[in-house]
């Protein structure tokens, strides 16, 4: 079998869990012995194509005002006019026809749309109709943000009439995508209930930390037999720096709490438009430490080091790759109850659900950690337990069943 991936972001580091969660299915379906190619972005103009052992990877620049890389930094008279021609993107429909009619492929997955536009779906149709199976891992279908957070995400969810238009389109022609999937019951409910998939086959397949079940074995073993303890309640915040993560709603309830248990401290790490509003306010802070942003050894060392992972998002989160990767080190989540989010967090099981939003609700938890850390160490086997459940062999193989389910 084989298979087309596309993804707008492929990338790693590029945007968060969806590029992140595209490249680890690529590289998992190569070693199941699949033939895959993946078709992406880049801000060159000229189309390159790359060899990577069994993959190929082919890189173009839909024409546009500017690469989707490039989105955080264009103002708004740019991002309207952008957004329109990303409603269906007819360079990008006949860039990636092309490349779909030389490869010949038996799926084409979709992973992200925006900066290719759902013309990939009309692509696949055009190129010898090739169904298409359609990852949906952000709201990029019904928002222009991608997100259901702001005005627009509340214009989203409510269909009001200038957003009518826009999702109108995308849900006419997603008639023609053979199977919709995304991270959670929520996301894939949301999308559906809009109108969007009305023939496709809908299934969930939760994202993946990226780790094997060998390899959760060995770092579980390694957990245990190497405890981190040095007399305090670490918290570790890790994320974009946003306001709809509820990062700022975290530093007010962690700064009550804190006044109250001088062991407990928080790490933040990442980066984003509030970096410098919550450096200025609470860089001073005694148990407080800005780490910016961490790869690598310094994020397997934070993780490793931390009692509990706070996700306080304000928005509904679709997945939340980072709370599976706390579930690798056996660490439980305190995390607000919107969005996907409660179906991977079992309240007082591996983590904490509390309400979004609620700084009042989120510091008395804050404390209940402070006041019980031996109760929360306690959590630890059946967070390791939980990461099982996201095990990179697990999402491949859904994907697999998927694929074959589309073909007969």
């Amino acid at each position: 079998m084989k298979i087309v991936l596309v993804s707008s972001l492929f990338e790693a580091q590029a945007e968060g869990g969806a590029a992140v969660s595209a490249q680890l299915l690529a590289h998992g379906l190569v070693k199941q012995g699949f033939k895959v190619a993946v078709i992406t972005t880049h801000p060159r103009r000229h189309t390159v194509v790359e060899h990577t052992g069994d993959l190929t990877v082919y890189r173009f620049s839909p024409w546009n005002l500017y690469w989707v890389g490039d989105k955080d930094r264009q103002p708004v008279w740019k991002r309207i006019p952008w957004q329109l021609v990303d409603v269906w993107n007819p360079h990008a429909f006949w860039i990636v026809r092309h490349i779909l009619e030389q490869e010949r492929p038996d799926i084409v997955h979709v992973n992200k749309l925006r900066g290719i536009s759902p013309s990939v779906w009309a692509a696949a149709s055009a190129a010898g109709s090739i169904p298409v199976v359609q990852t949906c891992r952000d709201y990029e279908l019904m928002s222009p943000e991608g997100t259901l957070a702001g005005r627009v995400g509340v214009w989203a969810q409510k269909g009001a009439w200038i957003l009518r238009p826009y999702q109108w389109i995308r849900s006419t022609v997603s008639r023609t995508v053979a199977a919709a999937t995304a991270p959670s019951h929520y996301t894939l409910e949301m999308l559906t209930g809009r109108g969007f998939f009305p023939k496709a086959f809908k299934q969930v397949v939760p994202n993946s930390h990226g780790l094997t079940l060998k390899q959760l074995d060995l770092k579980r073993e390694k957990m245990v037999s190497h405890p981190t303890k040095d007399g305090m309640v670490r918290l570790l915040y890790l994320g974009r720096l946003e306001r709809i993560k509820g990062v700022d709603l975290l530093c007010a309830a962690f700064e009550r709490c804190a006044a109250h248990f001088p062991n407990l401290h928080l790490d933040i790490a990442g980066w984003g438009m509030q970096e410098s509003a919550l450096q200025e306010r609470y860089g001073k802070h005694p148990q407080i430490t800005f780490h910016g942003t961490v790869f690598g050894e310094n994020k397997v060392r934070l993780m490793a080091e931390s009692d509990a992972l706070v996700v306080p998002s304000v928005w509904p989160e679709v997945f939340g790759i980072v709370i599976a990767e706390a579930y690798v080190y056996g660490k439980p989540v305190i995390a607000a109850q919107v969005g996907g989010i409660p179906e991977i967090v079992e309240d007082s099981v591996i983590g904490f659900l509390v309400p979004p939003g609620d700084v009042d609700a989120l510091t008395m938890m804050l404390c209940r950690v402070a006041e019980d850390p031996a109760g929360v160490g306690q959590m630890a086997p059946a967070c390791f337990e939980a990461a099982r459940r996201y095990g990179l062999e697990t999402m491949i193989e859904k994907y697999i069943s998927l694929y074959e389910r589309v073909l007969e």
